[in-house]
């Protein structure tokens, strides 16, 4: 699926500087990108929205978010990584992040941590000295030079705090990034689904309604999906209030349509789903190991169903 430069050459010119995200979520749908290229893409343009939200500028080449971290995942208020602040624009960071996506490629590491007067953000370059970076062993998506993330004692450039606004600006980022995670599982769904439809048709089953008809309700799935993303991608770009419940749901219904998809294709290939050289195998691991990204169909549900309780509570409110 391509090395390191390659696919950081393709995220490039794909996501140019990330600012539309009603333009790049098509450009994506439309190109059918790979995996490998998807998932560095994603990360890229996370880091690059976050510089760009706290008005900073952002270095040339391809970036990584480190934001995980063992213990806590995606959970930002329990960061343990610690931040020194050294003046003149420096600190010194020590701790550890996981699922870093492009560390192993990227020009620049987006860090954040946490300084003794608040949240900060800084930027690591990755010959730093104190910096270790680990390949994660990973069965999907390791061609996105995913890491585990060692600093000690690294000296690294401030881009923001210490305070709360970091936390804000990476928060507001998880709910970004769970459209374009479900960009990325259209994207990847849609060439499952076309790999079904050539088969079923080479193979003279397509006649049969039990396997049309089943490609046909995973193509109604993913076009009714693919509006609602294109709509929380559209929304976001209009820089108005963020609409938890729209993101969650746009994530939502992407990857359970893009499963559905999967199902299909399974069904369809029968056992020779399994084979190598079809192309499907691979592509459906990928695309299962989407639904834990950026928070389960379970978590996006339950972020869904506290927005309801909210907005249920402000109409009694002004009623």
């Amino acid at each position: 699926m391509g090395t390191g430069s390659s696919v950081a050459g393709r995220v490039l010119e794909l996501a140019g500087d990330c600012s539309s995200l009603g333009k790049l979520a098509r450009r994506v749908m439309e190109a059918r990108i790979d995996p490998c290229t998807g998932m560095s893409l994603v990360s890229h343009c996370v880091s690059r929205r976050i510089l760009s939200s706290l008005g900073a500028e952002a270095p040339q080449g391809l970036l990584s978010p480190a934001l995980s971290e063992p213990r806590g995942g995606s959970d930002l208020a329990g960061v343990e990584t610690s931040a020194e602040l050294l003046g003149d624009g420096r600190v010194r960071i020590t701790g550890e992040k996981v699922f870093a996506t492009n560390a192993l490629y990227a020009s620049a590491i987006l860090v954040f941590a946490r300084s003794s007067e608040g949240y900060v953000l800084a930027l690591v370059e990755p010959g730093a000295s104190g910096l270790h970076a680990e390949p994660l062993d990973l069965e999907a998506y390791s061609c996105s030079g995913v890491a585990r993330l060692r600093l000690e004692n690294v000296e690294a450039r401030l881009v923001a705090g210490p305070g709360r606004e970091p936390y804000l600006a990476v928060l507001r980022s998880l709910a970004e990034s769970r459209v374009l995670v479900a960009v990325l599982a259209l994207s990847l769904a849609s060439t499952v689904l076309e790999k079904a439809v050539d088969w079923a048709l080479s193979r003279g089953v397509y006649r049969f309604q039990a396997v049309s008809h089943r490609l046909a309700r995973a193509y109604a799935g993913l076009e009714a999906a693919k509006a609602l993303v294109e709509k929380a991608a559209d929304t976001l770009e209009s820089g108005g209030r963020l609409d938890w419940a729209l993101t969650s749901a746009a994530k939502y219904i992407a990857v359970e349509a893009g499963l559905a998809a999967a199902d299909a294709a399974v069904r369809t290939f029968g056992g020779h789903a399994a084979r190598r050289g079809t192309g499907l195998s691979e592509l459906l691991l990928h695309l299962y190991a989407l639904e834990p990204a950026e928070g389960t169909s379970d978590i996006q549900l339950e972020i869904i169903a506290r927005s309801l309780e909210k907005q249920r509570a402000a109409r009694r409110n002004t009623g």
